[in-house]
This record gives C-alpha cells, structure tokens and sequence, in this order.
C-alpha cells in the first residue's frame, strides 16, 4: 500500500490561496487534503510564514489538520532525527547539501550570503544536533520576514522525504512561476498550482458541478486583487513550439472538462487541443 501512495508538500502562498477560494461552507484546501492516495507534509517554516502572512482562517485550517494528523509538520530538528537514525552523524552533511541545493535554485549567492557561520561550525567539529540547530536558527534570523525562504525549505523538506521514503515529493506551491521553475527544471520535482487543482478534481471524477462553486470563487478572487486578474498564461503547441500565451480565466474550467488540458511538471495548464468552431 505505502508503495502506491504519494507524498505531498504545501508551501505557505498554497495554503493561504486554497482557504480563500471556498464555497459556502468549504474551502478549497479541504477539497485538496481529500485527493486519494496523498499522504501531505508542510515545514514548520511554512507555519511561521503563514502567522506572518496568512488569514487567520488559513493558520487555524493549518493548526487543526496538523493536529488531526491530516497533515504532518516537520521541523529542520526532527528532519535530523529521522536521517540520523539512518545514517548517523552523516545526517549534517546531508542536510547543508540539501540547503545549499534549494538556496541555488532560487538565488546562488543566497547560501554564501547567510550561511557561511554553519560552513565554520562543521569545519571546527565537535557539533551535536542542539548546537547545529542554532546556529542554523540564528543564520536564519539575519534574513528577515522580507525574504520568502519557505520555499527552500519545501526543497529540503522534499529531499528529506526523498532520502526517508525513497520517493518523489509533490510540491502543492505558489503561483509564482519563476518559484515553479525552479523546482520543476531546476530540481525535476513536479508542481501542482492553485489553477492546476481543478485539472485534478475533474481527474479525480468531480463534476463540474461540484467544481463550479469554486472555481467561480476563484474568479472573484483573481477579479478582486490590487490589480485585476482577468487572463492567466497556459500553454499551446503553436507554429513548432510551446509557447505560454494568455487565455481568458472564464473558459477554463469548460475547457478542462472538455479534456483540452493536460497538467505540466511546472504546475501549468497545457492545451492539448484546440476548441472546434
């Protein structure tokens, strides 16, 4: 059984997005935490970025899954745990590797720029996992809340996972794109955004019933930003190539339920097919 289940993390701007868009008397999230066959994950600190940024609705959903048990949080102390049972003290030399892996993804002077005190730490030795932790902390705590770093630590979440498990993580994340591409290209680590979620629920044997409530939320909420949403970018085969063009948000779900999407690695919509006049 477990060689058929997937594993999944969220990242803060996911969480925050999918308790926006609900219906009357359920959220979007919940909808995700039902896909058959997940098992989800999040960092912890995703749940710090999430006091920073979120509703006070998404830290409560958040608070109550990780206590039902629906979702497991992982500290960087308890990722140590579980690799050092495995692998001893070598779990130090794995963590900075996944570390200093996501810090690249998104900004390669980013490691160099604030971690350079865990380098000295582990070339002077005699470190245990108390002393690694805070010096990792206190590295950290020179970003500052303006620097989004819960997506790194989604990576070293996903290579933990990997490493424990022996398998693929997903990564449920932003909707931004240069993020995605990151992790998809970047790190082969497949992605599955906000507008990609209803691709799923149509896959998972949702009507469109069912989905519209939603989706229509979704479209309020695009609408109702500083600035209004009212296209998003896809993907069509066009003239020999992809190329990622805009399409009207309204049409979407219609055309998901007409099977004219496929999901991407990056978390985008590809157009398979082009709608008959």
């Amino acid at each position: 059984m477990d060689e058929e289940r997937k594993y999944a993390i969220l990242d803060t701007d996911f969480v925050s997005k999918a308790n926006i868009i609900k219906t009357e008397n359920r959220v979007l999230a919940d909808e995700v935490l039902a896909f058959p066959g997940y098992s989800f994950f999040c960092h912890q600190k995703m749940r710090e970025e999430l006091s920073d940024h979120g509703t006070g609705s998404a830290q409560t959903w958040l608070a109550n899954k990780i206590v039902s048990g629906e979702i497991i949080c992982y500290s960087d102390d308890q990722i140590l745990s579980e690799m050092g049972r495995a692998v001893s003290d070598n779990c130090f030399l794995y963590y900075r590797s996944f570390l200093k892996q996501g810090c690249e993804l998104f900004d390669s002077e980013f490691y160099s720029r604030y971690f350079q005190p865990l380098d000295t730490l582990m070339e002077t030795g005699g470190y245990n996992r108390g002393t690694f932790i805070s010096v990792l902390q206190s590295c950290e705590n020179q970003i500052g809340h303006q620097k989004s770093y819960g997506e790194i630590k989604a990576f070293v979440l996903s290579q933990a996972i990997k490493f424990l498990h022996g398998k693929e993580a997903y990564i449920f994340c932003s909707d931004d794109f240069g993020a995605r591409q990151g992790f998809a290209n970047g790190a082969q680590i497949p992605c599955i955004s906000i507008l990609s979620i209803f691709l799923k629920l149509w896959l998972n044997g949702k009507t469109m019933e069912e989905v519209e409530p939603f989706f229509q939320s979704f479209v309020h909420w695009c609408s109702d930003r500083k600035n209004p949403q009212t296209h998003v970018k896809v993907w069509i085969f066009r003239n020999g190539s992809d190329k990622r063009e805009k399409a009207e948000i309204g049409s979407i779900l219609t055309d998901i339920y007409a099977g004219l999407y496929r999901a991407r690695k990056d978390g985008d919509l590809q157009k398979v097919a082009e709608k008959e006049n």
